[in-house]
C-alpha cells in the first residue's frame, strides 16, 4: 500500500507541470512599472478559471499584498485590478496588457496617472 501511495505521489508530481502548461496566465509574473516618475515592480501570483482571473500581486519592496479584485482573459488581452494606497491615500490600480507568451506589455492606471508595464513568468 504504502508503495503504491509513494507511487502515485511520485506521477502525480512529474504531471503537475504539465497540467498547467497550457495555462497562458497562471503562474508568477514579475512585474516591471512606471507611472509618472514612480517605478515599482511587483511579484503577481495569477490563478486563471476559464476567463477569469484571480491572484495576489506583492509589491517589490515591502512584500505587501494585494488581492486581485478583478480579473480576465480575452484572447490575448489581460487585465486585472487591486486596491492599495499610497502615502496613506487609497486608489485601485488597474491593468491591461497584450499577452504574448511567456510576457505581457501594457498600461497600469492609478489615481487619474497612467504608465507602462511589463511582466514576465
Amino acid at each position: 500500500m504504502r508503495s503504491t501511495l509513494l507511487g502515485l505521489a511520485a506521477v502525480l508530481t512529474l504531471a503537475a507541470p504539465a497540467l498547467g502548461a497550457d495555462d497562458p496566465v497562471s503562474g508568477s509574473w514579475a512585474v516591471k512599472a512606471k507611472v509618472e516618475r514612480f517605478a515599482f515592480t511587483l511579484t503577481c501570483d495569477l490563478v486563471r478559471s476559464g476567463s477569469a482571473i484571480g491572484g495576489t500581486c506583492y509589491d517589490g519592496g515591502t512584500r505587501k499584498a494585494h488581492q486581485l479584485t478583478r480579473g480576465r482573459l480575452d484572447g490575448d488581452k489581460v487585465s486585472w485590478s487591486y486596491q492599495s494606497s499610497f502615502l496613506g491615500k487609497p486608489f485601485s490600480a488597474n491593468y491591461e496588457a497584450t499577452l504574448s507568451g511567456n510576457r505581457m506589455t501594457g498600461v497600469v492606471a492609478a489615481n487619474g496617472y497612467k504608465g507602462p508595464f511589463t511582466a514576465t513568468r
